[in-house]
């Protein structure tokens, strides 16, 4: 069963996802960094509703969600990963069907994680700050609790997703968050 920050995370997640240069970014930064795409997400999701992050609510969020990732999540994409392009002598059409399911399933399980993410602490609401401010400042919390570099690709790759999440932030606030 949901409750309705579960079902609106997950749906901020799927309509950020879908805005165009996301996912490669936010896959960028998942293999470049090694962060969770499910926690970067949730910065944004945070920061989206003008929510700032403190460290403790971060790792209570981290905490939740680890294990599950770890275990069931990032098994689900190695295999998946590992499976993309055929198997040995296994027969192409078949590896790939499965592939899908198992893509299905890693899908499903991110879904899960934020389901169980949805119900953390949110932050503060900062009054007077802009949306594009608590999301940029959410992300670079992150980074910094990772000790997560934010080196020019990332940055970029940073900017392009606040881009996505704020679309009527000005040039200044969106060049302003990363540098």
């Amino acid at each position: 069963m949901t409750n309705a920050a579960d079902s609106t995370f997950w749906s901020f997640t799927l309509d950020l996802y879908g805005k165009s240069g996301v996912a490669p970014a936010l896959i960028g930064l998942q293999d470049r960094l090694g962060l969770d795409v499910n926690m970067l997400l949730y910065c944004c999701w945070c920061g989206a509703d003008g929510k700032v992050l403190s460290r403790e609510d971060m790792k209570a969020v981290e905490a939740v969600a680890e294990p599950w990732q770890s275990e069931v999540v990032r098994p689900l994409r190695s295999l998946r990963r590992r499976l993309k392009g055929g198997f040995g002598a296994m027969p192409a059409d078949r590896v790939e069907a499965y592939r899908k399911r198992v893509n299905e399933l890693e899908i499903e399980g991110e879904h899960i994680a934020q389901n169980a993410m949805g119900r953390q602490p949110r932050g503060e609401r900062q009054a007077g700050g802009s949306t594009a401010a608590a999301v940029a400042a959410n992300l670079n919390a992150y980074l910094k609790l990772r000790h997560a570099p934010a080196d020019a690709p990332e940055r970029a790759d940073l900017t392009t997703v606040l881009r996505a999440c704020c679309p009527d932030a000005t040039a200044d606030e969106i060049s302003a968050s990363f540098a």
